[in-house]
């Protein structure tokens, strides 16, 4: 299998070489960081965020579920402290 450029849609900057499906990030340091399960990298030429997204599905919708539970559980607990606080007015 063959490699193939992943590059910054902005500037044409090679970010890295997708061989196996797999992506081999070219730049380092600050500009790669994780977001979940996915890679965000910064553009070293001129700035631009790019997100390589990951291709299994399982951990897809389990970081998908786990942010529904999330945010569920913090707008109950906002609520609940805005209820006891009104009360004691």
């Amino acid at each position: 299998m063959g490699k193939l450029e992943w590059m910054c849609v902005d500037c044409g900057f090679v970010l890295g070489k997708v061989l196996g499906g797999e992506l081999h990030p070219a730049v380092e340091g600050n500009k790669l960081r994780t977001q979940g399960p996915n890679l965000v990298v910064t553009c070293p030429d001129c700035g631009r965020v790019k997100v390589w997204y990951t291709a299994d599905p399982i951990v897809r919708s389990v970081y998908q579920l786990t942010d529904a539970v999330a945010s569920t559980a913090a707008k109950a607990m906002v609520r609940q402290i805005s209820a006891q606080m009104n009360e004691k007015r």
